[in-house]
């Protein structure tokens, strides 16, 4: 879900070329869940192969990662690991609101209405351990790495940021910032404008500290105060924390400190290392092809592409020796 502070950020556009020669830290289960949402059929339904696996998470996670390092971006993904207690009340309330996403995705289809059943048919993801599995198992045959986060993927890739070992982390939720991360790249995998956030660029425009937005974004809402305070949104937010009344308001907000303390403090680790391996062209072909039931004449042009970027990337390694 995701703190929302919608156009209340200040957002630039750039293109791809702006993040050539950059890492960028992605923020796994976000972007997936982009993929399972946004690659699908007509209908709504996502792409599955002859066994009925869903297999939209692998497409996007295939074709998206040549497309970036093509343009001379180095992606590295992070995966969650076990998750605050406080986000367990996200977890129902998402159940709730997928249970009532697929009782209105069957009314749609019984009705033959394919838009309706579209619109709802994006809201039923569900990312499985196999789905999650396989994606990491996608990713080490690519050669591209990932890193695997003691808790919340978006504190590990804003770790990485802080301490100078990628660019910024890619995510469609702002919830980085509050982590501390010094950039945030939106739409990376969509059709929309590239959009690039810069924290000290959101503070300065606002007019306050990190500390002030993390306590707006609890005065909002975030994934372990779902809702936050009700009739607050991000104006009436700002004002409260510029008028230093953030007192008033967060003895009525259960476990004010332990959300804060998630976000000053979370959970990370130096355990990653941040290498494009050469692909496993063999094991490619079979978990696409074979297992997955890819067009093999869309996927091998592509494996060609990966495989030539990483040559020409040994290349201009051997050449710096010289």
């Amino acid at each position: 879900m995701g703190v929302q502070f919608g156009d209340f950020i200040p957002k630039k556009e750039i293109t791809l070329k702006d993040l050539k020669g950059k890492t960028l830290a992605i923020d796994s289960m976000n972007i997936l869940y982009q993929f399972l949402s946004s690659i699908r059929l007509k209908d709504g339904s996502p792409l599955r192969n002859s066994k009925g696996e869903i297999t939209s998470t692998y497409n996007g996670l295939f074709y998206k990662n040549i497309y970036m390092l093509e343009e001379g971006i180095t992606p590295v993904w992070i995966f969650d690991g076990k998750p605050p207690k406080l986000k367990y009340m996200t977890w129902k309330e998402r159940k709730k609101m997928k249970e009532k996403a697929e009782e209105e995705y069957k009314k749609a289809k019984e009705e033959g209405k394919l838009e309706e059943m579209y619109k709802y048919a994006k809201r039923v993801n569900y990312l499985d351990p196999k789905i999650i599995n396989n994606s990491k198992k996608l990713l080490k045959l690519m050669g591209i790495p990932y890193v695997e986060a003691p808790s919340e993927g978006e504190a590990q890739c804003s770790y990485m940021v802080k301490k100078g070992d990628a660019y910024g982390v890619v995510s469609q939720d702002y919830d980085a910032l509050l982590y501390g991360a010094s950039r945030v790249v939106r739409n990376i995998t969509t059709n929309k404008p590239l959009e690039l956030i810069e924290l000290d660029t959101v503070l300065n425009h606002l007019g306050i500290t990190l500390e002030d937005l993390i306590d707006m974004a609890i005065l909002i809402g975030t994934d372990y105060n779902i809702g936050g305070v009700k009739g607050i949104g991000p104006k009436k937010a700002l004002e409260i924390v510029k008028n230093k009344k953030m007192k008033l308001y967060s003895k009525y907000i259960p476990n004010y400190e332990e959300i804060k303390e998630i976000f000053r403090n979370p959970k990370i680790t130096d355990n990653y290392e941040i290498k494009l391996e050469y692909p496993d062209i063999e094991g490619l072909k079979k978990f696409l092809i074979d297992e997955m039931d890819f067009s093999e004449k869309r996927v091998l042009p592509h494996i060609k592409k990966l495989e030539k970027i990483h040559e020409r990337k040994y290349q201009s390694t051997l050449e710096a020796w010289f």
